[in-house]
């Protein structure tokens, strides 16, 4: 469910039927904001997690959205390979 609130409520939904199964799937498509944002590089190590990333640099557990908005090239967000580079943005 995604609700009214969510960065995703303005998305595009799509919901596709494998016809094998008879299961559905539903995939959201977002697109990303545009806007100039200032950041630095950081590497992600094995200890990592999103939300204590979003902490460390955001000051908020629950930012770490704001850091893959600006690493879309991210896939799979929950399974980061250490040595990564990602972009942390600052003011």
């Amino acid at each position: 469910m995604i609700y009214l609130d969510s960065r995703y409520a303005d998305a595009t939904l799509a919901k596709a039927e494998n016809a094998r199964t008879n299961n559905y799937s539903v995939t959201v498509y977002r697109v990303f904001p545009t806007y100039v944002v200032n950041y630095f590089l950081y590497t992600w190590v094995v200890t990592d997690r999103w939300d204590l990333i979003g902490n460390k640099f955001l000051n908020n557990s629950e930012y770490w959205w704001q850091i893959l908005d600006i690493n879309p090239e991210i896939v799979d967000p929950f399974n980061m390979e250490p040595g990564t580079l990602i972009r942390i943005p600052y003011e």
